[in-house]
């Protein structure tokens, strides 16, 4: 071949490596020019891994037409861990190349009686090929660490006899064969910025996740979830779904999104993230009011003994009156208890008679300000109320409750109608997938992952525009990014580990999803993918406890 054909050829490869992914392939092509550019016969690649085990990549060769790439060289050449050779007697070609990076030109390989040929020998007897010249060319990075072998056979002169390998052709050899050095460098170093970029993802996911013992696999799940949707919804071949495809870019985005799409979770307290009842902060306030009943029952005996002394009435009367205000007493405590659990909505009644028991009152003796930090000391404008002995409310909003923009208040958050999370705590998670897209957006994804952000950002969004942060429609978003809204909700509601909930049934689970579906929540065309296809299924049977999996028919929540 003459400088002109390899220059033509080079520009080729240039080409191929702006367009093709499959480094096997270019790399094969590049080595492929190199033994036109020396006129072989024949060719070898041996790739060396970082963990230094040499591996026959391809094999060419033109009379027998062999040409083989990637794995289906191993009947020629089996891997090797190469510092197992390195104090061997006799070595290959390939391996002193490997672990010298020593160039090797012979113009018979059966003069060099130091050398191990067995590979060659073996591969004359399989195919009925005598390899007699042969140029052995270690492939460097950048670095200067040898990554690769470039093995070419069987040079031919002009007349098609088999010639040594001449200097000047072992030069232009060599400078193609760097080409291959260089792409293979790139393609290490791709996968090891892929690799570092996922575990890091990883990392961050499992580092919110563990940050609270009751959501710890959530960042874990919502991928599964997600990647068994988004399947299901590109193999649909009619409905509103048959045009849908995605890329390999748009997969990656959405892996690496139902990664992140917490990531803001980093900056929500635990306690608020874990509220298992009303009054929780880091404890359970309902402690404290129960030393208040406590306090009051007291109370209420000594009245009735003062009374028994000083025979204010008969004792049959005492005793009734003491005894209905104990069962009166007990009977406010239980309803304020079942209150702070918050697995049901509270009524107007139910408000109204929170407000009622918070006005029963008892005598407080000792300081509110002894044993406090002096944060929050400084909330407290009025000190001296709070210094002296005091009568006060059963049930209280005091203004050191409300501290970093969080409302403490023991009545307050007992009159939460729904839940245990009031609406400054509300507001703070949901703040989280505001800082998630403030996260992500100063990351400086690759243009590649350009929809990482979108994705992650609007799984709290609704299709009737009613969600958040942005209120964006259906129409606005992406079909990715309403996968990502189902899976982040079918995790959540199958948990068996949220302290503020019991594990719900599948069927339980599937209802109230049905009924987002039909008030505007979720996306009506993928949940119906999500049924009909029995993706739930593919999830639970792995995920889920198997007391929660009871026998449903699809078709009832559709």
């Amino acid at each position: 071949m003459n400088g002109q054909d390899t220059l033509k050829n080079l520009l080729e490869i240039s080409s191929l490596i702006q367009k093709e992914t499959d480094h096997v392939s270019i790399v094969s092509r590049v080595i492929d020019i190199a033994r036109e550019a020396c006129n072989a016969e024949g060719c070898f690649f041996f790739t060396l891994n970082d963990d230094y085990f040499l591996s026959l990549d391809y094999t060419y060769n033109k009379t027998l037409e062999i040409d083989r790439k990637g794995s289906d060289n191993l009947s020629f050449f089996p891997t090797i861990f190469l510092p197992e050779r390195k104090n061997k007697e006799s070595k290959s070609l390939a391996e002193i190349c490997a672990l010298n990076g020593e160039l090797i030109s012979t113009k018979n390989i059966y003069l060099e009686t130091d050398k191990d040929i067995s590979f060659f020998e073996t591969f004359y007897k399989d195919n009925s090929y005598r390899t007699i010249s042969v140029l052995t060319i270690p492939v460097y990075s950048r670095r200067d660490v040898v990554i690769g072998v470039a093995q070419f056979i069987n040079a031919e002169d002009s007349g098609g006899q088999v010639t040594a390998f001449s200097p000047e052709v072992i030069e232009t050899t060599r400078s193609v064969c760097n080409l291959a050095g260089l792409i293979l460098e790139n393609r290490s170093l791709r996968e090891a910025y892929v690799q570092l970029l996922e575990s890091f993802i990883e990392v961050i996911a499992r580092a919110i996740d563990a940050k609270s013992p009751y959501t710890g696999a959530h960042c874990q799940r919502v991928p599964v979830i997600t990647r068994l949707l988004a399947t299901a919804a590109v193999q649909q071949e009619e409905g509103p779904l048959k045009e849908f495809e995605m890329s390999t870019q748009d997969w990656y985005n959405l892996h690496i999104a139902s990664w992140l799409h917490d990531c803001g979770k980093v900056t929500t307290p635990e306690y608020i993230v874990d509220k298992a009842t009303k009054l929780e902060t880091i404890n359970n306030r309902i402690h404290e009011i129960r030393n208040r009943f406590e306090i009051m029952r007291r109370d209420a005996h000594i009245e009735y003994l003062k009374k028994r002394l000083n025979s204010a009435d008969t004792q049959e009367n005492l005793q009734a009156e003491f005894i209905n205000k104990i069962k009166q007493l007990e009977d406010d405590f239980d309803f304020i208890a079942k209150c702070n659990i918050g697995d049901k909505g509270l009524s107007d009644k139910d408000i109204a008679r929170v407000e009622s028991i918070s006005k029963l009152q008892f005598t407080r003796y000792f300081s509110r300000l002894k044993g406090l930090s002096w944060a929050e000391r400084d909330n407290i404008k009025n000190k001296e109320l709070y210094d002296k002995p005091s009568i006060e409310n059963l049930l209280q909003n005091r203004e050191d409750h409300i501290f970093n923009n969080y409302n403490n208040g023991e009545l307050y958050n007992l009159q939460i109608r729904n839940g245990t999370i009031n609406k400054e705590e509300r507001e703070k998670i949901n703040e989280h997938i505001v800082v998630t897209i403030d996260m992500l957006k100063a990351l400086p994804f690759p243009k590649e992952l350009s929809n990482v952000v979108e994705y992650a950002g609007a799984h709290h969004e609704r299709i009737d525009g009613r969600g958040y942060p942005n209120n964006l429609t259906g129409d606005q978003m992406s079909i990715p990014a309403k996968i990502m809204a189902i899976a982040d909700i079918f995790e959540a509601l199958t948990a068996n580990d949220r302290p503020y909930k019991e594990p719900k049934k599948l069927s339980e689970v599937l209802s109230i999803m049905k009924h987002m579906k039909n008030t505007g929540h979720i996306d009506s065309d993928l949940y119906e993918v999500f049924i009909k296809n029995k993706v739930y299924m593919d999830y639970v049977e792995q995920y889920v406890s198997p007391e929660q999996i009871d026998d449903i028919n699809p078709e009832n929540y559709l």
